[in-house]
């Protein structure tokens, strides 16, 4: 890469950073010329600015112990002005706004106890690489900030490389590295942690990135108020990640036609809490792969252009008091061949499909949730799926648009649409004003749901739903093509044709 000096300063373009030293040193001239924002910073965070000598009557002259060099490192800041690559434990702050030249990766750090403070400035790219500058799912190409052990020289590659093969989920890396306040964009990966425990990612903002945020292989890290919006695919993406938390952020308009389709998105990754997040108009909002044990609070993910929530082969994870509502063409909250969930005190109401979807997904517990005025699946779908509990749930007003109850002689929009489903039970749930009625049975067997005070056993009657058994509605038909096929178009140009 070419060298490039700096106000004269004689540092290269890309320098290596080595904790106060290199203040003191090479980058002196720089430092010198900066604003003197962060040597202001530096004297008020620290508290012997205001005291004077020290407590133990050392003179400012007089030779310090290490403990002492140590203390007084910790509170000293390290600015950086240009991208760089950070190799020991302390304190570091842009001075400026940074440019990263074409495949390069801007700010790296490569060892554990660094906090990186942007104090509000930017760090750009040329823009994500072609096709997807991700060599495997685990690889992140550029980033605006890579915080990841070692050098990556090609023996180590292949040694990490194997170790993730091996082994899957976090490693020992790094620790304690904090990234904030500060924006990315134009990178594969605006931020991205690997193999990093017990670090926080806080008040950035990353844009125009293929991926905003990645934690790979990264377990216990905090993600706070952080925006990530209009990236290419996901705004903030998990993969191997375990027990991490995801508080407050907002990740919207995230997810572009033809790229990945989920605004938050894990794979593989277990344990992690998701609270008072902000996922709207996305492609598709939150969607997990194979991952278990996860918590969503409180979040709101709403007018998507597909679905909501997605679980898809994810088990024992719980979703308590989110809003999934006007997602725009399909379902609110969906689980593909997801068991052992629970879903407990959701609203999705005005979603285009249905509420909540169950597929190919058994022993779940849904209580207590809210599915109104949605689409001609209904407030709450079950297809193939068995041995669930659907208790106090409110399933009111849906319907479907087409200003018939019937199409091609089926019901549409019930309060409980059940598919082939058998062995679900459930007591004290309430659906009125549907336009195919409280409940629809299908096929299955030893069903046993309560709606509106009556037990419902055997396929409902003539007049609310199909009586036929051996019949399946065209609604389910569609989404079994979407299973079998993995095309949603159907379900759009039904919805298209329908509503003209």
């Amino acid at each position: 890469m070419k060298d490039i000096e700096t106000q004269g300063c004689g540092v290269g373009r890309r320098s290596y950073l080595y904790g106060g030293v290199i203040t003191l040193s090479g980058l002196a001239g720089c430092v010198g010329a900066s604003d003197g924002r962060a040597e202001k910073e530096d004297r008020t965070n620290d508290p012997r600015a205001a005291d004077g000598p020290s407590s133990d009557g050392q003179s400012d002259g007089e030779e310090r112990t290490d403990q002492q060099e140590g203390e007084r490192t910790e509170t000293e800041r390290t600015t950086i002005a240009e991208c760089t690559t950070i190799t020991e434990p302390g304190r570091y702050a842009l001075e400026t706004d940074l440019e990263a030249e074409p495949g390069e990766t801007c700010i790296e750090i490569r060892t554990s106890n660094v906090t990186l403070d942007g104090q509000g400035y930017a760090i750009s790219g040329p823009g994500p690489t072609e096709p997807n500058g991700f060599d495997s799912p685990l690889e992140t190409g550029t980033a605006g900030v890579l915080v990841q052990p070692g050098t990556g020289g090609e023996n180590e590659t292949k040694a990490k490389t194997d170790k993730k093969k091996s082994n899957g989920h976090a490693t020992d890396g790094l620790s304690n590295v904090t990234v904030r306040n500060l924006a990315v964009e134009g990178f594969d990966a605006g931020i991205a942690f690997d193999e990093v425990t017990a670090g926080s990612i806080a008040e950035t903002t990353a844009s125009g990135n293929r991926y905003g945020i990645s934690l790979l292989q990264s377990a216990e890290n905090t993600l706070v108020n952080n925006d990530a919006f209009a990236n290419v695919g996901h705004g903030i993406r998990l993969e191997n990640a375990d027990g991490n938390r995801l508080e407050a952020n907002a990740a919207n308009d995230n997810s572009f036609p033809d790229e990945e389709d989920s605004s938050i998105f894990f794979l593989e990754s277990n344990e992690n809490t998701l609270v008072a997040n902000d996922v709207d108009g996305n492609i598709t909002g939150i969607r997990l792969e194979n991952s278990h044990e996860n918590t969503f609070e409180g979040n709101t993910v709403s007018d998507n252009i597909f679905d909501g929530v997605v679980l898809i082969e994810s088990s024992a994870n719980t979703l308590v008091r989110n809003t999934v509502n006007g997602n725009t063409n399909l379902i609110g909250i969906s689980l593909v061949e997801s068991h052992g969930n629970t879903i407990r005190e959701n609203t999705a109401n005005g979603n285009a499909d249905c509420g909540i979807s169950l597929l190919f997904s058994d022993e779940n517990a849904l209580i207590g949730n809210t599915a109104n005025s949605n689409g001609f699946e209904g407030g709450i779908l079950l297809a193939w799926s068995d041995r669930n509990t659907l208790s106090n749930n409110t399933a009111n007003d849906n319907e479907s648009g087409f200003g018939d109850p019937t199409l091609d002689e089926f019901t549409v929009s019930p309060g409980f649409n059940l598919f082939n489903s058998s062995v679900n039970e459930g007591r004290a749930n309430t659906a009125r004003g549907n336009e195919g009625g409280p409940i629809q049975i299908v096929g299955g067997a030893e069903n046993s749901i309560e709606v509106n005070g009556i037990l419902y056993t055997e396929p409902t009657a003539s007049g609310e739903t199909n009586p036929s058994v051996d019949q399946q509605t065209v609604s389910s038909a569609v989404v079994q093509e979407v299973v079998e096929t993995g095309d949603r178009e159907s379900v759009l140009q039904m919805i298209e044709e329908a509503s003209e």
